[in-house]
This record gives C-alpha cells, sequence and structure tokens, in this order.
C-alpha cells in the first residue's frame, strides 16, 4: 500500500477564454477534485496543475480537507472526480462554501 493520504479540494477562482471545460463558460466558477497524494502541498500543487491545463485561474485560497476515498490509491500521486461549475458574480464565495459542503457529504 502506498504513503498516500486522500484529500478533497475545492477553489474558487475564473475559467479563462479557451479553456477546455466541458459545457464550460468564462467567468467566476469553482473547481473541486479528489486527489490521492503524499501531502497536502501536494495535492495543491495536483489542483493548480489540472487548474492550469484546462483553463482555470484560482483566484482564491484552495480549500483542502481529509476525506473518504471513492477510488483505491495507486502507485503515483493521481486525481479524479474534477469538476468545473460555474457560478455568478458576486457569488463566488457561496459557490466555493456549497461545494465545500457537497464533497464533505458524498
Amino acid at each position: 500500500m502506498s504513503e498516500f493520504k486522500h484529500f478533497s479540494l475545492v477553489a474558487g477562482g475564473d475559467t479563462m477564454e479557451g479553456h477546455a471545460v466541458p459545457d464550460g463558460r468564462v467567468g467566476p466558477s469553482v473547481m473541486s477534485l479528489k486527489v490521492w497524494a503524499s501531502s497536502v502541498e501536494e495535492a495543491v500543487e495536483v489542483i493548480i496543475s489540472i487548474g492550469n491545463e484546462v483553463g482555470f485561474k484560482i483566484e482564491q485560497n484552495v480549500e483542502v480537507f481529509r476525506s473518504k476515498a471513492t477510488q483505491m490509491a495507486r502507485d503515483e500521486t493521481f486525481a479524479y472526480d474534477v469538476r468545473v461549475v460555474p457560478c455568478e458574480d458576486g457569488e463566488l464565495a457561496l459557490a466555493v462554501a456549497e461545494e465545500a459542503e457537497r464533497i464533505r457529504n458524498a
């Protein structure tokens, strides 16, 4: 078994022009994912990397918490259940809180 820990992460930010988010739209959005990683720092690096790949720019602190896994650990760090959900201007903090609650209760 690996030395990885399971984390869930949520971040508020913006989906940028030219993004690769399926059914996404440019503007304020919330990104969340689950990850097996060796540390909190590595988990944050994963969400930043995936955000960069899909065109999501993190604008707020990343919320990280330990969570139950729905996929087994592997021999290397990996993320799954990646979501980018658009929200309305001025509603980003609320949308982040709602997504964090959704993940905690999943």
